[in-house]
């Protein structure tokens, strides 16, 4: 069996489809709870896998304002490190 993401395979298909397929209802409730785990699933791994929650963050929202957030902020730790230097460097 192949390892999948949030979506089954019939999902897979059915979700391009037709809009008003009678199953659509039942799959995106499905898929809701799926998220609903996957948070809980975050949350395990932040605690004992932080290493692993921070690269399915990563993956996950990669190209979002996550990433640009996390570029942001090592550029501003960069600073703060040069700064610091700086300030150490002038007493």
């Amino acid at each position: 069996m192949r390892d999948r993401g949030i979506l089954t395979e019939r999902d897979r298909e059915i979700i391009p489809q037709d809009a008003n397929n009678p199953r659509r209802p039942e799959i995106k409730s499905r898929i809701r709870k799926r998220m609903d785990r996957i948070e809980e699933d975050l949350e395990i791994l932040e605690e004992h896998e932080p290493e692993l929650a921070e690269e399915f963050r990563t993956r996950l929202c990669a190209g979002s304002e996550y990433v640009a957030l996390m570029n942001v902020m090592d550029d501003v730790q960069k600073d703060l490190e040069a700064h610091r230097e700086r300030v150490e460097n002038d007493d």
